[in-house]
């Protein structure tokens, strides 16, 4: 029989976005390994590193870097010029320069195996998805910096001339259009089953504020498309993560071992099921 086609959908979580470097740990160990890779977000990082075929093992060192050179820096500069003006209150650069050691000059078209990364119009408002037979030869590092850029928290990015930000806005879990693609879907959710909870004592502060409203929009969001999922079998991966802040992370070894163990739980509780073609599995 031919191997069933299977799609990793990779959700957004800011610096939660760690656990999904353990969920493709526990993926090789099952000698799992999708056809395509779909991701929003820190998602987006994630699925075009393993799409790149970038070593689970350098992934984890470059988790270690975060912790100590964290991705967040606020951008001083700008709010001194531009005031209330200011793009952005974090600078770019950051990620910007992950995203050019990780890919470089590679276009969609180059990758190992196929990606779709979800973002934005931000002139539209328009869902943009990259890559998996459209766009060939748009920049990869374009493409993934656009979808972690949260508006208002980082620029939004410029991709093959349209100016794109985070893909959490319409579609976290990036499963727009990946159903064609898959026999089965493994989708690895960053915030929970139930709305997150905002700690009182940095509700005063603005970038936290702002997170917390974007993540409960980012929960229905992603609740609402599982819940009207009509596709291919669905496995849904669900890290325990309430310990980790979206923007200052946690450490990284417990944040990615967080994702290996809701990873190996799902997949046993999966392989105790018998899927047959057609069937609309849904495992949460």
């Amino acid at each position: 029989m031919p191997r069933p086609r299977i799609t990793l959908a990779l959700g957004s979580g800011g610096m939660k976005g760690m656990a999904h470097v353990g969920v493709l740990r526990a993926l090789e160990e099952a000698e799992i390994r999708p056809t395509v890779y779909a991701g929003c977000s820190a998602g987006a990082l994630v699925a075009a590193a393993a799409a790149h075929r970038v070593a689970l093992a350098e992934m984890e060192s470059i988790a270690g870097r975060l912790a100590h050179r964290p991705l967040f820096q606020i951008d001083f500069l700008s709010l001194l010029r531009h005031g209330l003006r200011t793009p952005a209150l974090y600078r770019g650069s950051r990620l910007r320069e992950l995203c050019a050691e990780l890919f470089g000059d590679v276009t969609f078209s180059q990758l190992k195996a196929p990606l779709v990364v979800s973002s934005v119009d931000v002139e539209t408002a328009a869902p943009l998805l990259w890559g998996a037979g459209s766009w060939p030869d748009v920049s990869v590092a374009d493409a993934v910096y656009a979808s972690c850029a949260m508006p208002g928290l980082l620029p939004p990015g410029r991709v093959g001339g349209r100016i794109c930000m985070d893909g959490g806005v319409l579609d976290p879990l990036a499963l727009r259009e990946v159903a064609l693609l898959a026999d089965l879907v493994i989708a690895v959710v960053l915030d929970g089953a139930t709305p997150p909870a905002c700690n009182t004592t940095t509700v005063s502060t603005g970038p936290t504020l702002w997170w917390h409203a974007q993540r409960i929009v980012t929960h229905d969001i992603g609740h609402h498309t599982l819940a009207r999922w009509d596709g291919p079998p669905l496995l849904v991966i669900r890290p325990d993560l309430h310990h980790v802040h979206s923007l200052r992370g946690a450490d990284p070894a417990l944040v990615i071992q967080a994702g290996y163990d809701a990873a190996r739980i799902a997949l046993d509780r999966w392989d105790r099921l018998t899927v047959s073609a057609g069937d609309a599995h849904r495992i949460f």
